[in-house]
């Protein structure tokens, strides 16, 4: 049995430890101690990069104001020349002023008031007579014209006795203190060549009475209006179909010659021209236009030497039937 014996290598000493200085311990009300921050700049400093932005915005910011201030300009401007435009009259704008045509200007027209429990001519349910004073239904003259003096041959205003229209004999009011002079019948038919003939008419359809407004406008056209009432409106037709067969002393040469006035003037009435005509339109130097209105037959004559414009005729005869209308 071999005897075994552990050998063991002598190691090597170690360097003894040294004394470990003990620390004090930490100050329990001291300030915690934080690492050093790095140096804060000024708070309102702009960075390069936001300064070159706000240089770049610059332009753009002023051509905005720019063409703002170009649109705002350019409203105003439209503005003020839709004011000046619309604001004058037509023919009074340079550029687009149109020569006159002939017509007039005429005050706003009203159709004078009927006798107290008396209808409208043509309220539904009654004849079509005309119970207003006749003298009121006469058109008005236009600016500028005028007036010729009243008529020396004036006849008192019809009485009831010798109106079988139901007709009460007109008061002088305010509003018959602006219209024409009554005027006899006769009146009429002394204007024709053949006066008897026209006597003899008005008597057998029972003329009940007249009145007639004579002006003369600015550019030498006289106008002649005469309205003639009747008791019925067979009677005023009967009339009516004769009249536009006369021939006038002052208006020679008057041939009929068909006008269309207007639709709601064309069936009731009708037109004669004279053959002599003027001017640089050759308008005929007389124009005259017949019109019936139920009771009551009216008689439109307008002269000149140059001429007669037909949109002057034409608004006349238009006017004198809406007022019997």
């Amino acid at each position: 049995m071999t005897d075994t014996t552990e050998t063991t290598e002598p190691t090597e000493p170690t360097e003894p430890i040294g004394s470990i200085e003990p620390t004090a311990p930490a100050d329990p009300w001291a300030l915690p101690t934080t690492a050093a921050a790095p140096p804060v700049g000024d708070a309102w400093a702009v960075s390069a990069e936001v300064l070159s932005s706000e240089e770049a915005r610059k332009p753009r910011r002023a051509a905005l104001l720019r063409w703002g201030a170009a649109a705002l300009i350019l409203l105003l401007s439209g503005t003020a020349a839709a004011v000046a435009v619309t604001a004058p009259e037509r023919t009074k704008i340079p550029g687009l002023e149109t020569p006159n045509d002939g017509r007039y200007a005429f005050p706003q027209l009203t159709l004078p008031p009927l006798p107290s429990g008396k209808p409208a001519p043509h309220a539904s349910g009654t004849d079509g007579r005309h119970y207003a004073d006749l003298r009121q239904l006469l058109l008005t003259p236009p600016k500028g014209a005028t007036v010729s003096a009243a008529s020396a041959a004036a006849s008192p205003a019809p009485s009831s006795s010798a109106s079988a229209s139901a007709t009460a004999a007109p008061t002088a009011t305010a509003a018959a203190a602006d219209a024409a002079d009554w005027v006899p019948c006769t009146g009429y038919a002394a204007r024709d060549k053949d006066p008897a003939k026209f006597n003899a008419l008005l008597a057998e359809n029972a003329c009940r009475a007249a009145t007639k407004r004579v002006w003369t406008t600015p550019d030498g056209t006289r106008t002649e209006i005469w309205l003639l009432r009747f008791g019925s409106a067979v009677e005023a037709g009967a009339f009516y179909l004769k009249m536009n067969q006369g021939d006038l002393k002052d208006v020679p040469g008057l041939e009929y010659a068909y006008l269309s006035i207007a639709p709601s003037v064309d069936s009731t009435s009708s037109t004669a021209f004279t053959k002599t005509t003027a001017g640089s339109k050759n308008e005929p130097v007389g124009r005259v236009a017949y019109v019936q209105a139920s009771d009551i037959a009216a008689a439109v004559v307008m002269t000149n030497p140059q001429g007669v414009p037909v949109q002057a005729f034409r608004q006349v005869t238009i006017l004198q039937n809406n007022m019997l209308h």
